[in-house]
């Protein structure tokens, strides 16, 4: 059965014990703080809510089925537990109070056997697909920019070879992560949601350009693309040298595979091994065959460096003082222009000071 309540109705009956969330099916709460004031907001701006689902059991009650967390914020709210724009329920305008009071919402009543309860709850619970990210996008901000996203996405040589296949719009919000990189943005829903939005209505065409020249060089050099977010920077990086990255791709690719398989891979920042190795193949460069150095050699390093009274070492960078468990050997000339893998050639850097070398000496 199918009919409307208002949420006051709905509150007072849940006050009053007429209808019960907590029921042996039901999950715990999980809603944080940011998602029951967005039950809240959408029923101030008029957006509707789910429908509910009760069951009727023999004494009458309505028993939750689906919507427990939506009615928790619901009562909350009321009850002056949490706050609505900073303001509690007993603090909100009158003409708010009224608009929530009145909202109608969809509810549907079941009743029966106790194997068709808990068929029902099965169903609510596992049929339902909740929508991508990229569907939500596209659900809010449907216009010209993510039309021709999607034509880029779908029709490109360059693009389909490096997204590969796509499903629910995968490829297109990969995208639009990667523009955000490019953009200098935070790669959060919040700031893509806002930059689609503000380009709804705008063309796809420069964006496309700006971020077609890069994937075109990852295209073009890498072979697979597990990588992508590496391969993307380093392509923005030496965008100039992709003539010399092309002559050698083949040792680029065979180099690069052989370190993403071996050990080191799980212990060291990929994107800066990566880029060390081919910029020793593109500058033909004779590197040491050892990579890396061992957990023996830090050892070994240690022996011969003064610890202070905590037991601490010197970053050779920025001279403060770690733990050894956080400080990494380093090259003091670097892998990639020929330096030696050896403890003459050695220095402990802090991980920030690592990162931020890069393959300078």
């Amino acid at each position: 059965m199918t009919n409307n309540m208002n949420i006051k109705n709905l509150y007072e009956q849940v006050r009053d014990g007429k209808i019960i969330s907590d029921i042996e099916l039901q999950r715990e709460i999980v809603y944080d703080a940011e998602k029951q004031m967005l039950v809240i907001d959408s029923i101030v701006n008029g957006i509707p809510l789910p429908a509910f689902y009760f069951w009727k059991n023999k004494d009458g009650i309505l028993e939750v089925l689906d919507g427990k967390q939506r009615i928790e914020s619901i009562k909350k709210f009321v009850e002056n537990d949490i706050q609505y724009q900073d303001k509690l329920w007993k603090q909100t305008d009158k003409k708010i109070q009224n608009i929530i009071n009145e909202t109608e919402l969809s509810i549907i009543v079941c009743e029966g056997k106790e194997q068709l309860k808990r068929e029902i709850f099965r169903r609510i619970n596992t049929l339902g697909v909740p929508l991508s990210p990229y569907e939500v996008l596209n659900g809010l901000f449907h216009g010209e920019y993510l039309r021709g996203l999607t034509a880029y996405v779908g029709q490109d040589r360059d693009a389909l070879r490096v997204f590969g296949s796509n499903s629910r719009g995968k490829n297109q919000y990969r995208t639009l992560q990667l523009l955000m990189t490019l953009k200098n943005l935070p790669r959060d829903a919040h700031t893509i949601n806002d930059y689609v939005n503000k380009n709804q209505n705008d063309s796809f065409s420069d964006d496309q350009i700006e971020i077609g020249k890069y994937i075109k060089f990852v295209s073009e050099i890498f072979e697979e693309y597990g990588q992508l977010d590496v391969y993307f920077n380093l392509a923005r990086k030496y965008f100039k040298d992709a003539v010399i990255w092309k002559q050698n791709k083949d040792e680029i690719n065979s180099r690069v595979k052989r370190y993403l398989k071996s050990d080191d891979a799980k212990l060291t920042d990929k994107s800066k091994e990566i880029e060390d190795i081919i910029q020793a193949i593109v500058n033909n460069i004779s590197v040491d065959d050892k990579r890396l150095f061992s957990s023996d050699d830090k050892k070994e390093f240690l022996r011969k460096q003064k610890a202070n009274k905590e037991n601490k070492y010197q970053c050779f960078d920025c001279k403060k003082n770690f733990y050894k468990e956080e400080l990494t050997m380093d090259h003091k000339d670097p892998w990639s222009k020929g330096g030696r893998t050896e403890l003459s050639n050695a220095e402990l850097l802090c991980r920030p000071c690592n990162s931020k070398k890069g393959n300078r000496s």
